[in-house]
């Protein structure tokens, strides 16, 4: 490990002021650049390109359970999703949005009417032109499905004004409609009207978007394979994070399920991936091989949600006898392996987001005192009842910091039980109020509070009337002072309600393979457009 933090210590100027390890060489060869947290931006050098792959494997470590972008919540789905789908706007790398199918927009000097122009000349995978009527039939159906969209547009319609225009009415002004509309999970995606009319409760029937690439074949738990879109038609500004010029540089992507870590790296050591996440066992490996270049990007946050509706956790001591004996730093050592690799955070933002980033009700966060958890359960009347955590081995994050949670819970004298399932089926019980107690997991970062699931009803059922309105408070702020007072507010509450508990922020390393140019990621998620495959 010595030799592998020289080298990121040693590559940390060069590594900030390109701005992009892995990530985009555009459509040339010439050097790579490197960013580690936020995204990627890309590099054009005067080195003809090597000839070029026509096909590009690339592993995803969790089970697909949808192909609906409106529906979809896990990174594999967002993987998959972001190169078939498009929507009005897109993060850039700082997590602004930037008008992507949209052209240009206005609001109104109440903050409650939005006015969007849509880009001309667009077309569908079938063919179609995009107009506003696919628009608003896309996003009413979002709006309503989407947990993250729900609190924010409430009974607000997306409008036809004409061909090209779509307009939002509110009935309170919003800090986070262009945000919400950018974010890739339950993903704002345009998608024809006929194929919106015609979805039913599982979702869409056909899955088609203006996208890079094209759906091609999802063979269920193998691959997804989608082909490069000759009509695509991008932006004219310049690829930045999620947003601005893509290109599909590659004929046909097969997005492969690949959920075991070992044999996940056993398949790329042979070749046949040329990116991957990997632990830190496996970098004596490859940390010195010439061919493979090594990232450290910050990747999600990790946080324990609460089942409000469960006959244990529906009762606040019982939850904060659990926020008392939490030892942050010991979930994030055994989730990572490394110090390296985590950093201690008590806001549910990342520190970079200084818009929506707070340390009010700090004092309740890793406090990692036994003797007042113990007391609390004894003021809360526990008596041994069994709690269930729910977790997956799909990917192992998840089950490495239930086990973690499990000791420290037992030291407490709590019983517990793990409840092991493959990544669908723990989504499907997650949603399910009679399954579960505990569940800690990875989250993407949002980049406002309204997109924090678990202060949702619907989400660990967090039905609390001062939490919703600390947080509609909250999204309804205009000025920066106000955002920051009333955000302050909503945190510290929540630090008393305990929707959820922070746990803390954590990196991932990737390895990539030095014959993969342009690759994009954002929060962890990767963006192959752009993304060229030279001949070995």
């Amino acid at each position: 490990m010595k030799t592998l933090v020289q080298r990121i210590i040693h590559h940390r100027v060069w590594i900030m002021a390109l701005v992009a390890v892995l990530l985009l060489a555009g459509c040339s060869s010439g050097g790579s650049s490197t960013e580690t947290g936020s995204g990627s931006d890309s590099a054009s050098g005067d080195t003809p390109a090597a000839a070029a792959a026509t096909e590009l494997k690339f592993p995803l470590t969790q089970t697909i359970p949808t192909l609906d972008p409106h529906l979809s919540l896990g990174g594999s789905n967002a993987t998959i999703g972001l190169n078939i789908y498009e929507g009005l706007f897109a993060f850039n790398s700082k997590y602004e949005p930037v008008p992507n199918l949209a052209e240009s927009y206005e609001v109104s000097e109440d903050g409650k009417d939005y006015t969007f122009h849509l880009r001309q000349g667009v077309l569908f995978h079938n063919g179609k032109e995009m107009k506003a009527e696919d628009v608003t039939a896309s996003l009413n159906r979002w709006k309503d499905l989407a947990p993250r969209a729900k609190s924010s547009f409430g009974e607000s319609t997306f409008n036809v004004v004409d061909d090209y225009t779509v307009q939002l009415k509110l009935n309170e002004p919003k800090n986070d409609i262009l945000a919400q509309l950018s974010h890739v999970l339950n993903f704002a995606a345009i998608m024809p009207k006929e194929i919106v009319d015609a979805a039913g409760p599982e979702g869409v029937k056909e899955y088609i978007g203006t996208g890079p690439f094209k759906f091609v074949e999802w063979k269920t738990d193998q691959y997804v394979h989608v082909s490069k879109f000759d009509d695509f038609k991008p932006v004219d500004t310049p690829a930045d994070g999620f947003s601005g010029h893509k290109e599909a540089l590659v004929n046909d992507v097969y997005f492969t399920l690949a959920t075991d870590n070992a044999t996940r790296f056993s398949s790329f050591l042979a070749g046949d991936f040329d990116y991957i996440d990997i632990g830190v066992d496996n970098l004596p490996q490859v940390e010195n091989d010439p061919e493979i270049s090594l990232v450290k990007d910050l990747s999600t946050d990790f946080n324990l949600v609460f089942n409000k509706k469960s006959p244990l956790f529906s009762n606040l001591k019982n939850r904060e006898a659990v926020a008392a004996v939490i030892n942050a730093e010991d979930i994030l050592l055994g989730i990572t392996s490394t110090p390296e690799l985590y950093r201690l955070n008590p806001s549910y933002m990342y520190t970079e987001n200084t818009k929506w980033y707070s340390e009010a009700g700090s004092e309740a966060y890793n406090q990692n005192n036994p003797d007042k958890a113990k007391q609390l359960l004894q003021d809360a009347g526990y008596n041994g009842e069994v709690v269930r955590l729910l977790t997956t081995k799909d990917t192992g994050t998840f089950y490495s910091a239930t086990l973690m949670l499990q000791s420290q819970l037992e030291s407490i004298g709590v019983k517990t039980q793990i409840d092991i399932y493959d990544y669908a089926t723990m989504l499907t019980k997650r949603a399910d109020a009679g399954a579960w107690d505990i569940y800690l997991g990875p989250f993407i970062v949002p980049s406002t509070p309204s997109q924090l699931l678990y202060l949702n009803p619907t989400y660990g059922f967090a039905d609390d009337a001062k939490l919703a309105e600390l947080l509609s408070k909250a999204t309804a702020a205009q000025s920066d002072e106000d955002i920051q007072a009333a955000n302050d507010e909503l945190q510290a509450y929540e630090w008393t309600y305990l929707a959820a508990i922070k746990i803390g922020d954590v990196y991932k390393y990737s390895a990539i393979r030095k014959n993969i140019e342009g690759l994009t990621t954002l929060y962890g998620i990767p963006n192959l457009a752009n993304t060229r495959v030279s001949q070995k």
